[in-house]
Formats: C-alpha cells, structure tokens, sequence
C-alpha cells in the first residue's frame, strides 16, 4: 500500500490535516494583511501574516488572534 499525504501528516502532527479548512484560513489571513497594508496599517498587516504563518499547525490560536483583531476594530468603533 502506498502511503497518502494524510498518512504523512497523520504521523507528523498525530491525526490528518483538514487540508482545505487551512488553506482557506491562509488565504483569508494574507487577504486580509494584503488590504490593511493597502490602507496604511503596517502593524496590523504583519501581524496578519503572522497569524497565516502559524495557522496551518495552531489553528486555535490564529482564531484566537483573528478574534482579538475584531474586538478592538469593534472597540474602536464603539469608544
């Protein structure tokens, strides 16, 4: 039998990626650092791109940073 891609990441990481979920959360991350830089938030864009770099083997954690950067543009809104 020939081992698969899953089978590859099922012995690295201990269970198969969600290969298409992660990629969509890249893209999504470098989209939205792509637009901040185009608007003039430097800050904001790399630590954008900081979360796509850390997504694809932490995934609750780039939630976790994408949700903290809704909640202060929300605060930012309100206050």
């Amino acid at each position: 039998m020939i081992p698969t891609p899953k089978d590859a990441a099922k012995v690295l990481v201990g269970k198969p990626l969600k290969f298409q979920k992660n990629r969509l959360n890249v893209a999504s991350f470098v989209l939205q650092a792509a637009l901040a830089l185009r608007n003039g938030k430097p800050k904001r864009a790399f630590l954008l791109l900081g979360a796509a770099s850390v997504a694809p083997k932490h995934p609750a954690a780039s939630w976790l940073l994408q949700g903290a950067l809704a909640a202060d543009d929300v605060r930012r809104k309100l206050f």
